[in-house]
């Protein structure tokens, strides 16, 4: 997944998560199965766990990450006419 640090909080409509919900799993799994625009809480995650990364990757989702405050990623679904496979 192509992850970039940027320098403000990227427009737009996000479905927020947070790693302190209950569910959060299931839900991310879901919004990415939707290609949804996600904006991930990943307060206290050292990363994001490997198998969603993989279903991220798989999708074609690249991450927006604000300078500012490494904790929030922007998962953004890239339009299927980009996508290369």
């Amino acid at each position: 997944m192509k992850t970039s640090l940027v320098k403000s909080v990227p427009a737009g409509d996000f479905a927020e998560i947070s790693v302190l919900i209950r569910g959060w799993e299931t839900r991310v799994h879901t919004l990415i199965s939707q290609n949804q625009p996600i904006k991930f809480d990943m307060y206290p995650q050292p990363a994001i766990p490997l198998e969603i990364q993989n279903r991220l990757i798989q999708q074609g989702y690249y991450d927006l990450v604000p300078e500012n405050d490494r904790w929030q990623h922007f998962l953004i679904p890239e339009p299927p006419a980009s996508r290369q496979h």
